[in-house]
């Protein structure tokens, strides 16, 4: 290729010349940066050989090898609704029967001497039953306060109990029970003395609470 032509310096001519002359450029250009199939970086690569290749050749599956696959048997579930057969997440709420019974138990509670339950004076929480993978599970937490009252050497005596967090957490080894006194004397301490040692009574009733929500 004629050196001027390369430097971009047309030599002088005919049209005819100067297509030429263009037409050997373009030549030489191709003859020096012609690229074969292995030098392109798309080829980077190299294929699989045939010997392992054949390793890998699609085969027809027989349907009488694949292996059958056995429906998921129900979880076993008395207790929940009938659409969750399988066990899955459910919860019911029984606050409202809660508060309800707990009001009605709390005046069975027995009291010494001429002691009694009077009135229930506060019952307030939420109850429910969790059902999860086929397993149940009571969840409760309630607050609950009652006045007893009577008479304690022929003299009236009065007070609260309360039980400020009935729990499924802390039930039944950490139920927490306050006796209150409306006055503060001797009278009335030994009263509250006498309800204290009772208080085996009063953890029965909340005992019968917890068993009829159980068997829910």
């Amino acid at each position: 290729v004629d050196p001027k032509i390369l430097e971009g310096r047309w030599p002088a001519g005919s049209g005819e010349q100067r297509s030429l002359s263009v037409c050997l450029m373009m030549s030489g250009l191709a003859e020096g940066k012609s690229k074969t199939k292995t030098d392109s970086t798309y080829y980077y690569f190299k294929s699989t050989p045939a010997e392992i290749a054949r390793n890998y050749v699609p085969q027809k599956i027989d349907p009488d090898d694949v292996p059958t696959q056995t429906a998921r048997a129900p979880v076993e579930n008395n207790t929940g609704s009938t659409w969750n057969k399988m066990g899955t997440w459910e919860e019911k709420d029984y606050s409202k029967w809660a508060e309800d019974r707990m009001k009605k138990l709390l005046l069975d509670i027995k009291c010494p001497g001429e002691l009694k339950i009077a009135d229930i004076t506060h019952v307030k929480g939420d109850a429910t039953i969790l059902y999860l993978r086929g397993k149940k599970r009571v969840g409760f937490d309630l607050d609950l306060k009652m006045k007893w009252k009577g008479k304690l050497n022929g003299k009236s005596v009065s007070g609260h109990i309360c039980i400020p967090s009935f729990d499924s957490e802390s039930w039944p080894d950490d139920v927490e029970i306050e006796y209150v006194c409306e006055k503060m004397n001797d009278l009335h301490n030994e009263a509250r003395k006498a309800l204290r040692n009772s208080k085996s009574n009063v953890l029965n009733i909340l005992e019968v609470f917890y068993n009829e929500l159980k068997n829910k």
